[in-house]
């Protein structure tokens, strides 16, 4: 039957009695703490008003609501303990947090008395990824999964890490790296794998689009997903499935997106590929190309690296691997390293220009990690004698052109 609630604008610290009416917007799995074997599982929670909260169950009250709190069902729920959230933990636009225990009260609204519908969604499409690049915005994205890269360990700041990458595309077949981290690789990441062959879709929230390979997906610690989500989205994007197994197979079988097994800039067709002179008669609107050319390095007195936050990589004046504050992306635990920068010269039959390389493109490129480059020089300062001993213990002829080199630019042309 239905009950009397109040709004959850109404709840915070202070109300008492209060009965609330709510719909499971998403859940994420059990984690634990990050410094801490505490066990977590956080989930957001609407009601009829559009408003959200975040709610959290610790430890042995996991198992306790493992069979309730359905995603997408509506539920009254009260008894639970209000806080106060600080705002760089807040994942919801509300001041106030849940913390949902033993004590709590959940009972499932009847469909006959379920006012509250299941959420619309703003889902980004893979297209419109490069105007939130390394930004502070994080979004929510479906598409499905057709490839699964082997678990790989890399070295990070905060010493080594697991990552797992998962190839999705969406339905104008664009192909996309998302990288899964750490616990999401044991949860999320395992139930994706497992039900790989059938290509799930999955609906991913909060995932922050990285610059790597002109716009790719990499999680955070509050992204939740979503396994085959019954939304009409979802429905949407099975059908368009069934209607392009063909394409869908011979992408995977190809593996027709250029670079390695971690890459997926999808390979550009023949009448994509410009030229050189043909760069500035460019759409003022069309920030991204393809060009097909070699590469030298013009001189060799200039910069080669800079001190970045080792997050959104924007240029600092800390010193090497301390914390700061990062004004830029908010970071409160970044750290300052080395990140490679270096002028090259692109050339065809047509002219040349001068782009920036940045990061690992840069360092693939010279054959040699920031940090040693820091360590051989100053950030403004690199002695030619000894760049040269380095690059030429790489292997690498300064001044010499490559082989032809198929680069996806960005404008003004900065190859990150």
């Amino acid at each position: 039957m239905s009950r009397q609630h109040i709004p959850l604008k109404d709840i915070t610290v202070g109300t008492k009695g209060w009965i609330a009416k709510v719909i499971v917007e998403a859940k994420g799995m059990p984690r634990s703490l990050q410094r801490s074997p505490v066990k977590y599982q956080r989930m957001i929670l609407r009601d009829f008003a559009g408003t959200k909260v975040q709610a959290t169950i610790f430890e042995s009250d996991i198992d306790k609501f493992s069979d309730v709190l359905t995603l997408y069902k509506t539920y009254y729920i009260s008894n639970v303990v209000v806080k106060k959230i600080p705002p760089q933990h807040r994942i919801a636009n509300n001041d106030y947090q849940w913390h949902i225990n033993s004590k709590t009260v959940v009972e499932e609204v009847t469909e006959e008395y379920s006012s509250i519908s299941v959420p619309p969604y703003n889902f980004v499409p893979f297209s419109k990824f490069s105007k939130y690049i390394n930004s502070d915005v994080f979004v929510d994205v479906i598409g499905v999964v057709i490839d699964a890269h082997p678990t790989r360990e890399i070295p990070t700041v905060n010493g080594p890490q697991r990552i797992q990458e998962l190839l999705l595309v969406d339905q104008q077949l664009i192909p996309k790296i998302l990288t899964m981290w750490d616990q999401f690789i044991e949860n999320e990441c395992s139930a994706i794998v497992k039900n790989i062959k059938n290509k799930p879709i999955i609906a991913a929230y909060r995932i922050r689009i990285v610059s790597f390979n002109g716009g790719s997906m990499s999680t955070k610690g509050s992204s939740t997903f979503v396994i085959n989500p019954d939304i009409p989205e979802a429905t949407r994007l099975k059908s368009w499935c069934v209607d392009n197994k063909a394409e869908l197979e011979q992408l995977t079988f190809k593996k027709s997106y250029v670079g390695s097994s971690s890459s997926a800039i999808k390979a550009p067709a023949s009448h994509e590929i410009i030229e050189v002179k043909d760069i500035q008669s460019l759409e003022e609107k069309q920030t991204t190309f393809w060009l097909q050319a070699k590469i030298s390095i013009p001189h060799l007195n200039q910069k080669y690296w800079y001190m970045a936050c080792n997050k959104c990589y924007r240029r600092t004046n800390i010193d090497y691997k301390q914390t700061f504050d990062c004004v830029h992306c908010a970071e409160k635990q970044a750290r300052a390293m080395p990140r490679c920068l270096l002028e090259v010269q692109l050339s065809d039959k047509t002219g040349a220009l001068i782009a920036t390389l940045f990061g690992e493109n840069a360092e693939k490129f010279i054959c040699c990690s920031a940090e040693t480059l820091m360590q051989n020089s100053t950030e403004t300062e690199m002695k030619t004698a000894k760049l040269s001993t380095l690059i030429t213990n790489s292997k690498m002829k300064c001044n010499s052109l490559y082989d032809a080199f198929l680069c996806f630019a960005h404008s003004p042309l900065e190859l990150s």
